[in-house]
């Protein structure tokens, strides 16, 4: 007998026919052999322990020995708040993920030809929770050892560092699995996969899905495209689309206008960029300025695209610039307005605690501001693909992590070049005169 119920009456469905349907899909030619998925996720462990050790013997000697006149120095009690500060991060980023992608998940393939069968679906969604669960045991780890970095900073000596490392990525381990537990609660209603998975609905498994196909799509394709699409669909379909308000004054300040309530609507999105800039303060606190300004800038600029949707879309759009009867850098000009202020805040933020003049978050959020823009162009002269010693990359992979980061990057180089010559007012008015290319450059 494979069929049989729950206590409390939910049926379970046919036992042996969903682990008959496994041993089928793993027998399949396309479906890989259990020794390829150990080696691949072997390969991904090793890559993600080596590339942590290497971060931590390049930047161990700033962290656990800081020279006070390179690095904001903190005291044990700062080093604590800040541990405490990343911990929170972690845990509260591990719940949302665990949230959004399930742990149970179902693609569209599996619904339709095996969830709606009466084959009991505790046995084949069992896959799905086990690696989401795996995925999330890994970063929870990680991101205990980047704590327990950050909580053996100043201590001047790597032996009692170790320890505390280990111990506090333990302890990251422990935090996951916790949250997993709940998450699993949280979803089906059981702490159990089995009894958790068989209690969730299809339409729960089809949304978390979603999720778990773009986040793959986004990793093999090196582009944020098929999470950008996602979140604009739940987006529209959650709060329906926007009817137009009533403008202000003329062309341009109607512009300004709609573009502040564009930002209003967009204000979820921002907080969590603008959250990523106190992860660069974190990173410059614990590894000195050269580290922390180039992070501000990278987190300063996709803060600073992220509130830029209207400039990126007229900057972007040959047809809607010759629509309007306006100047093409006079609705540049006043489409930047938004993601220059949140830049600005941005960069204050991140370079709150290192101890640089006045003129640096200005700077860093002029360069975001004009990478945003430059970031809005078409790659002239490039194909579908380019040509790599990698193979071939696709163009836009190439745009997304080229065109724009450039500037961001130009402008930490200038900050810092400032802060070591006391050159300040000079690189100022270089910084305006970027942005001040960028929006005045012809487009067409």
């Amino acid at each position: 007998m494979t069929e049989r119920s729950l206590d409390s009456g939910h049926f379970v469905g046919d036992v042996a026919a969903a682990r008959a349907v496994l041993r089928g899909r793993r027998n399949a030619v396309d479906a890989a052999s259990w020794g390829q998925i150990v080696q691949d996720w072997y390969v991904g462990i090793f890559i993600a322990a080596t590339l942590l050790t290497m971060v931590f013997a390049a930047t161990g000697p700033a962290i656990l020995s800081p020279d006070c006149d390179t690095v904001t120095c903190l005291s044990r009690s700062g080093y604590r708040a800040l541990a405490t500060g990343l911990a929170v991060a972690g845990v509260i980023g591990v719940w949302a993920g665990l949230r959004s992608a399930g742990p149970a998940s179902s693609d569209p393939g599996r619904a339709t030809w095996l969830l709606s069968t009466p084959a009991d679906r505790g046995v084949l969604l069992r896959g799905a929770i086990t690696s989401t669960a795996f995925v999330a045991v890994v970063v929870g780890s990680l991101w205990g050892a980047l704590v327990g970095i950050a909580l053996a900073g100043g201590s001047g000596h790597a032996g009692g560092a170790l320890p505390v490392v280990l111990s506090v990525a333990g302890g990251g381990l422990l935090a996951t699995l916790v949250l997993i537990i709940a998450s699993l609660h949280g979803q089906g209603g059981s702490v159990l996969p089995a009894r958790s998975a068989r209690a969730v609905g299809d339409a729960e498994l089809a949304r978390a899905g979603q999720v778990v196909q773009a986040v793959s799509a986004s990793t093999l394709m090196l582009s944020g495209t098929a999470l950008q699409v996602l979140a604009a669909r739940r987006r529209l379909a959650r709060r329906g689309r926007y009817v137009s308000g009533p403008g202000a004054g003329g062309c341009l300040s109607g512009l300004l206008v709609h573009e502040l309530r564009a930002l209003r609507r967009r204000a979820g999105r921002v907080l969590v960029m603008l959250a990523a800039c106190l992860g660069a303060l974190a990173v410059g606190l614990l590894m000195g300025r050269l580290a922390g300004v180039i992070v501000a800038a990278l987190a300063v600029f996709v803060a600073a695209r992220t509130s830029g949707g209207g400039v990126g879309m007229w900057v972007g759009s040959p047809g809607l610039r010759r629509s309007l009867p306006a100047h093409p850098a006079a609705v540049t000009a006043v489409l930047v307005v938004p993601p220059f202020a949140v830049a600005l805040i941005g960069s204050v933020i991140a370079l709150l605690g290192l101890g640089l003049a006045w003129y640096a978050p200005v700077l860093l959020a002029l360069g975001a501001t004009a990478g945003t823009l430059r970031s809005q162009d078409p790659p002239p002269g490039l194909g579908v693909v380019v040509s790599t010693p990698a193979g071939a990359v696709q163009t836009g992979l190439v745009a997304g992590l080229v065109l724009g980061t450039d500037l961001a990057l130009a402008s930490a180089a200038a900050v810092l070049i400032a802060d070591a010559v006391d050159a300040g007012p000079l690189v100022l008015v270089l910084g305006v005169a970027l942005l001040a290319w960028q929006v005045l450059r012809s487009r067409d």
